[in-house]
């Protein structure tokens, strides 16, 4: 649609500048010119608000101290984030109710430990504990946290758990059964803090 099809729709004679807005806009429009004037003229849906902003904001933009202005405080915020970083002291989180990592890792680590299947693991529950299989569901990781000096918590990623078999004492699946979550640690069941 040209700037002249516009105005004489529209009876509205906008700066060239608000007219590549309009151009925009009307090239992502579903209607045709006389459909998407009318809904302009009359800001159905907000369409010629929308518009406007567009177009301020790309003026603003333009603009290079609102450009400068911006980085600036892109940069400030940046840095204050890294002074919260440090200023809490994140740690590394060891929950002493769960299975500690160096233990599984030294599980892991033996030549017989094999790693079970989420299949193998559950008829293993069923066996040993009457778990019902069907309600089972098995990990294969666990949250790595943090704690900072508030000693609040935060999830920074997972650390794999794979589930291990070595022997009918030594062994390690991390699962939940309906609501409840539990860690099976060398034949012994105990409740999975999160």
């Amino acid at each position: 649609m040209m700037k002249s099809e516009f105005e004489k729709l529209t009876g509205i004679f906008p700066t060239d500048e608000l007219y590549k807005q309009i151009e925009a806009a009307y090239y992502t429009y579903s209607g045709d010119k006389v459909h998407f004037c009318k809904a302009y003229t009359e800001n159905k849906d907000g369409l010629a608000e929308r518009i406007q902003h567009d177009a301020d904001l790309k003026a603003r933009l333009d603009d290079g101290d609102y450009a400068r202005k911006i980085d600036t405080l892109e940069g400030t915020i940046a840095k204050l984030k890294e002074q919260l970083e440090r200023e809490q002291e994140w740690k590394p989180y060891i929950d002493k109710d769960n299975f500690e990592q160096s233990c599984y890792e030294h599980l892991r680590s033996q030549k017989d430990a094999q790693v079970l299947t989420d299949e193998e693991a559950k008829d293993l529950l069923y066996d040993e504990f009457g778990f019902a299989r069907e309600k089972v569901k098995i990990y294969r990781e666990i949250p790595k946290l943090e704690v900072n000096r508030h000693r609040t918590l935060r999830r920074v990623g997972t650390i794999e758990r794979l589930p291990l078999y070595c022997a009918t004492d030594w062994n390690y699946i991390r699962f939940d059964c309906g609501c409840m979550a539990y860690e099976l640690v060398n034949d012994q069941l105990r409740p999975f803090v999160h």
